[in-house]
């Protein structure tokens, strides 16, 4: 297992496009998702949310090793380490969620986010948007709130307000 240094600076952008080039079924969940919707918050990480079927899995599992990601385990966030193999559709296992390192930055894989059944479910909240041409699927604000409230956390409690502002200005721009 080798050790690989602190993270580079968060670069959503060549994530995504390997993601949609791959075409992985995905939803952007968290600061990513919540800063596309109008939020003012700054995230260091990108989080996604993949359809669970095993095709699609091998797909995102290809992205994995395209951007080289490595594990971040718990309270070693800035150091990654190799997967034991290859990733495949086998190495998502039994986790609900997979912090990574990539050569774009932290990458957090949510399998099943708290407080959901995961990408079928969210799915139907979701808001299509277009980025640099791209066609991607964003996590709904009242999904996001509820995972928040769900994960219970005093950063993440923090932070519904001003979702439910976000939330409430889409609604009067005719968005939600």
């Amino acid at each position: 297992m080798s050790e690989h240094g602190a993270s580079p600076p968060l670069r959503p952008g060549p994530l995504l496009e390997s993601l949609v080039r791959n075409a992985v079924r995905f939803i952007i969940l968290g600061g990513v998702a919540e800063r596309m919707l109008g939020s003012p918050r700054i995230t260091e990480d990108f989080d996604i949310c993949p359809a669970a079927s095993r095709a699609n899995l091998e797909r995102l599992a290809d992205v994995l090793n395209e951007v080289e990601a490595h594990w971040a385990p718990p309270g070693l966030e800035d150091v990654g380490f190799d997967p034991v193999e290859r990733w495949n559709a086998r190495s998502f296992g039994s986790h609900t969620s997979l912090a990574l390192i990539t050569r774009y930055g932290r990458f957090d894989v949510w399998l099943q986010p708290t407080g959901t059944r995961g990408y079928d479910e969210l799915i139907t909240g979701a808001v299509e948007l277009e980025v640099h041409g791209l066609k991607v699927n964003v996590v709904g604000l009242a999904d996001s709130i509820r995972i928040k409230r769900a994960i219970g956390a005093p950063r993440y409690l923090e932070q519904i307000r001003l979702l439910q502002e976000v939330q409430r200005r889409r609604r009067e721009q005719g968005l939600e």
